[in-house]
């Protein structure tokens, strides 16, 4: 069956994947723009490649469930590429004292960081945020990353802490610790689920991708192994759309809402080369707190040196691919949903997020829904008896 996906983005690129997987006849529509979007790579300074996404990968459970449902496993195509994926440092939080906090990502191993560098008293504080969010994170699944439940009334507000925000959860951490949760937000008035970040790091760890010699690489790998997946199932990419898509997964700000949110901010992305003796401990994550907003800059180890991406989110600029400003929880409500006035929309403008991980978890809700439509069949992995089709020996690619 003949299905159209629109839009370049990582979103976009794991839609035709994963329906291409299911047997679909898929057309990819570019507009002329590279697969990857926001994340494609890109020349950078000393040769190097560069690129905007985070280069520490965290829920790397996305990329394994897109890779198997596509055809294949992540751990498979890292071998073919000679990469690895393994744990990648703390990250380090600057402070405008000129102290510095040294977060590692495991449970028991960051309270006692936190106990250690601000007393027993808020690091009761913080353990009880923490475990807090893991309730948090139940309800985030069920209603933007696994599934698209509405937000029905107050308890289901209370549970996704819509009725928090995380000005609110910082208050009696401290200065310092409580700007590492208000600066997950646009402002202190921003709701409290977007805490859940903490949630995920702590959980799922934090990831970098090595070579063999164990030198860190650009996380951006995975958008070059989808792009041979797409070529192995037989999708077709072309740059002039033909009629409305099945799925869009170009970004959308919401419609039909009084009070339209705004696009997210995007970071004033800097990349140097900083040429002296790198560090060799892998991508070291440094976000400073000293300025109104945090600047977060990733340190990757090369052979001559470190090569820093900044993103300035003081000099941010607003633009719907980094999905919708969240200054409230009805900005939240707001956002784009998977299935709404009868049209697919998976991007990072979903409830899910902007995070690639959340791109990833938004354009396999569509997926379901429309192979459901075409088919009546029930892909999701709640069906156990759910079983996809044969793979071809060789893909077809169209240009």
């Amino acid at each position: 069956m003949s299905v159209v996906v629109r839009g370049a983005t990582l979103a976009g690129m794991a839609t035709a994947a994963r329906l291409a997987r299911l047997g679909h006849d898929v057309t990819l529509v570019t507009d002329g723009e590279p697969l990857g979007g926001r994340w494609a790579p890109a020349p950078g300074p000393g040769g190097h490649t560069v690129d905007a996404m985070p280069q520490v990968i965290c829920l790397p459970a996305t990329w394994r469930d897109l890779f198997k449902k596509s055809g294949g496993h992540l751990q498979a195509e890292l071998n073919r590429a000679g990469l690895d994926l393994v744990p990648a440092p703390p990250a380090l939080h600057r402070f405008a004292d000129g102290t510095d906090l040294e977060l590692p990502s495991e449970r028991g191993t960051q309270l006692r960081a936190v106990e250690h560098a601000f007393g027993p008293d808020i690091a009761a504080r913080w353990r009880r945020l923490i475990d807090g969010l893991d309730d948090v994170w139940l309800a985030y699944r069920r209603h933007a990353l696994e599934g698209t439940a509405p937000v029905a009334g107050k308890p289901d507000m209370a549970r996704l802490w819509l009725d928090r925000t995380l000005g609110g959860l910082a208050s009696g951490l401290g200065e310092r610790l409580g700007r590492v949760v208000t600066d997950l937000g646009d402002s202190p008035g921003a709701p409290g689920l977007l805490a859940i970040r903490l949630h995920v790091e702590q959980t799922f760890g934090r990831w970098q991708l090595v070579d063999g010699d164990g030198v860190p690489q650009p996380v951006s790998r995975p958008i070059d192994m989808l792009t041979d997946r797409l070529q192995e199932r037989g999708v077709s990419l072309v740059e002039t759309p033909d009629g409305t898509p099945d799925v869009d997964c170009l970004p959308h700000l919401p419609r039909g809402t009084w009070l339209r949110p705004a696009p997210g901010a995007a970071p004033a992305p800097r990349i140097t080369h900083q040429l002296r003796e790198p560090s060799g401990e892998g991508v070291r994550e440094v976000v400073d707190h000293t300025g109104p907003r945090p600047v977060v800059t990733w340190l990757r180890p090369t052979v001559d040196g470190d090569l820093a991406t900044t993103h300035d989110h003081n000099a941010a600029k607003p633009d719907a691919a980094w999905g919708v400003a969240t200054s409230s929880a009805r900005d939240w409500l707001a956002r784009t949903p998977i299935l709404g006035d009868g049209h697919l929309r998976a991007s990072a403008c979903s409830p899910a997020g902007a995070e690639p991980w959340a791109e990833l978890a938004s354009a396999a809700l569509a997926v379901y829904e429309l192979h459901e439509r075409l088919t009546g069949e029930d892909s999701r992995p709640t069906n156990r008896d759910f079983r996809p089709p044969r793979l071809p020996r060789h893909g077809v690619y169209h240009q």
